[in-house]
This record gives C-alpha cells, structure tokens and sequence, in this order.
C-alpha cells in the first residue's frame, strides 16, 4: 500500500484485522512462541530491506525521482523518523561493504542501532575483529566500544552558568532555542556531519544516549534563575546516577538529572548538619517495629536488598529471572493479612512493581 493513500476503508480493514485476531485464547506460551517467530519474520525481512536499499542508495535512483538523498527518500515518501532513517541508511552501507553484517542481523547477534554505530569505523582490516566483538552486545556496550577507538577528547572544565530566557519566536506558537529543522538534518546526514554521542567523526546521529535523556515539558521554564551545570565525570560516577535514578523511580517517575542530582544533594547536606537529640531519638524510636506489624524494619530492608541484589528478585517458571533494577518493591512472600511476618527475612523479598502487582493478582484474585 502506498504511504500516504491509507483511506477509510483500508482503515477499516485494519480494524477489521485486529477485532479479528482472538489473542485472549492464546496461552502465555504460545504468545510468546508467536511473538518470537515473527521476531525472527522480521529479522529477516529487514536483512532483505537492507539489501534494497544498499542497491538503491548505490544507484542513486532517489535522486532522479527529485528527492536529495535515500534519507530524504525514507522520510519524506516511507514515512521514516530521521533517526530511523539514519540507522538505516548507515546498516545499508555497511552491509554492501560486509554483507556478514546480514547474518548476524538475521541471526539476532547484531542489531540495527549497532550496525549503524559501527559503520563509520568498520574496514577490511578490522571489521571481523569488531563484529565478533559486537556480538550479542547491547547498545551501550557497543558505544564504549567505538569510544576506545576514538581519540580522547578533551574534557570540559567544570562550569556552572545562567540559562538565557527562551526566546518567542516572531510568528511563532512556542518558545524556541534554535532547533535543527529536517532541512538542516538532512543536509548534516547527507554530508556526514552528525556525530553520535559525540564519538568518532562522520557518525551520523541515531538519537541521544537514553540512559541520560528524560522526557522535558513542552512548557518553556518561567524560573529565570536557572543554571546549566557541565562536567566531566568517570563511570563509576554513571553507574551510581543509574542506580539512584532506578532507585528514586517512585519519587521522580521521569528521572531527569536535576530531580537525581537534586534529591542526592539534599540527603548529603541533610546527613551532614548536625542533628538535635530529639531528632536522633524520634528516629531510633520509629525503628521500633512491632512484630506483628505490616512495615518492614529497616534491618530487614537492608538484609533483603543485600541478598537479592537491589534487582526484582521474581523468577519465571523457565528459570528465568526478572533483573529489574527500577520501581522497585519490598513483598511478603506469605502475605500479611494472611499471617506474613515483616520482620522475617525469609518472608520478604524484592520485586519490581510488575511482578509485585502480578503476585497480588494471583493470590488474591482482580479484585
């Protein structure tokens, strides 16, 4: 069907095609037999894209048909994001000059977003060596990958400085801070200009690291006393922002940096103050949990997290486990209100919030 001529009656097909799909009936193993045979359909059928497009990029044919490049082929006629495009367009051509690069893409041992990374820095000399290397690696894996074959880059000095009010564009609807327009995007993906996380040139961006982009609101910020802080900071450092914006995910369901970074500040500044002798015992005091009580100790806490490894601790009937670091939850494995202790180590374990909903479910019924 062509893009763009979708008209109501092939909408209604569509309806028609899901009201008539009974997937209630389906056991949970035979959904997932289904879901994982058409992951394997479209591993497939994106090796055979790829082909395609490698052919077509070559040819240059979506230049004679008025568009400027296959970027702008893929998003302005298929309906492509910008940064499904770029991945596509960079798999493509590595694929023309490695094609093991579509059987590992059909196999599951490479994905597309890591296909499009290593791209720039494949050549006949080191290619086998990085593909095996990138085999089964997740995104983040393959990025620190790349980043060791970059030159370091100079780090940024530690800065604090005032955010500028936005700007309200003359004729505009919304406030705006220089946005780069898909003519611009198109012209930085067809000369290569695009850097991805900032590492290795030529590098066509496929979307910002989302391990440390959160969602922002469209609302432009009306506080004129805003601060942008920049700094270079180790792994370690990453990895403990990760865990506490896993761990403060109930608090701050977004996660933005300045919530984390925020809330770490406050709680260090809080520990550090001196405080009154009847703050310290009204606290000692609240650690005096009946045994018969619903709340868990704090000691208890502590041994539960130890043991289970601050991860949901639910295991599936194939023997595997939930490794959720987010949202996670304190539960009873015999349920208080039938005669679950609290301050039974044995009794209590993490899950996530999923799983922890799912067990209530289970034993208690919907309701």
């Amino acid at each position: 069907m062509r893009p763009g001529a979708c008209k109501g009656a092939e909408l209604f097909c569509f309806s028609s095609v899901f009201a008539g799909m009974d997937l209630a009936a389906l056991s949970d193993d035979a959904l997932m037999g289904k879901v994982e045979a058409l992951a394997e359909t479209e591993r497939f059928n994106l090796t055979d894209f790829l082909i395609h497009l490698a052919e077509l990029d070559g040819r240059g044919a979506c230049q004679r048909k008025g568009y400027s490049s296959v970027f702008a082929y893929l998003t302005r006629h298929l309906g492509y994001s910008e940064s499904d495009a770029v991945r596509r367009v960079h798999a493509a051509r590595a694929a023309r000059r490695f094609p093991s690069i579509l059987r590992m893409l059909a196999q599951g041992d490479l994905h597309l977003v890591g296909a499009a990374l290593l791209q720039p820095f494949l050549t006949s000399e080191n290619h086998r060596n990085l593909l095996g290397r990138a085999r089964r690696k997740s995104q983040r894996e393959i990025e620190k990958m790349i980043a060791e074959l970059s030159p370091p880059a100079a780090e940024p000095r530690d800065r604090i400085r005032v955010l500028p009010p936005p700007i309200k564009m003359p004729g505009a609807d919304s406030f705006q801070q220089g946005p780069l327009t898909s003519n611009a995007f198109e012209a930085a993906v067809t000369a290569g200009a695009l850097e991805l996380g900032g590492i290795g040139p030529n590098a066509l961006s496929a979307g910002p690291d989302p391990s440390l982009t959160t969602p922002s609101s469209d609302k432009p910020k009306t506080d004129e006393n805003r601060r942008v802080f920049t700094f270079a900071a180790s792994e370690q450092t990453h990895r403990l922002f990760l865990q506490a914006r896993d761990l403060l995910r109930h608090k701050f369901p977004q996660g933005r940096m300045e919530e984390i970074i925020g809330e770490a500040l406050r709680r260090l500044v809080n520990d550090e103050l001196p405080r009154a002798p009847k703050r310290q015992a009204k606290a000692a005091a609240r650690t005096q949990i009946r045994h018969d009580s619903r709340r868990i100790p704090d000691w208890v806490k502590h041994e539960v997290w130890r043991r289970d490894g601050g991860r949901c601790s639910y295991i599936g009937k194939t023997g595997i486990r939930c490794l959720e670091t987010g949202w996670l939850e304190y539960d009873h494995k015999i349920p208080w209100a039938l005669g679950g202790r609290s301050d039974d180590v044995e009794n209590i374990r993490l899950l996530c919030r999923s799983h922890n909903q799912s067990e209530a479910k289970r034993v208690f019924g919907e309701s």
